[in-house]
């Protein structure tokens, strides 16, 4: 895996997510109780951009179009449609800026 430079940590407000492109990989940055997580933005349902379509439950992500949910820690559905979990990334944070592992 390649590390690689995904944003700023100022960048992603506490308890949301921004979309970021990683190498040309929509990536989903959250952070909440200050702890950064990285998914796909790609719902695995009906293939929208979680970031422009999503609400957020603690550690849960909601694709707001058909209301699946995932937990973003591990991926795994939570709530369906949706039956495939969503890639989790590796996410590392040094002086202030977010890094991701991505292929």
């Amino acid at each position: 895996m390649a590390k690689i430079k995904i944003a700023e940590y100022r960048e992603v407000p506490e308890g949301d997510m921004r979309k970021f492109d990683a190498k040309g990989v929509p990536i989903a940055v959250y952070k909440l109780s200050g702890q950064i997580y990285a998914t796909s933005d790609i719902c695995t349902y009906d293939g929208c951009f979680l970031d422009e379509n999503h609400r957020m439950h603690n550690y849960m992500v909601e694709c707001t179009l058909h209301n699946e949910q995932w937990d973003i820690r591990t991926g795994e559905v939570v709530i369906p449609p949706a039956s495939e979990k969503l890639k989790v990334y590796k996410t590392e944070v040094i002086d202030d800026d977010i890094y991701v592992d991505v292929v």
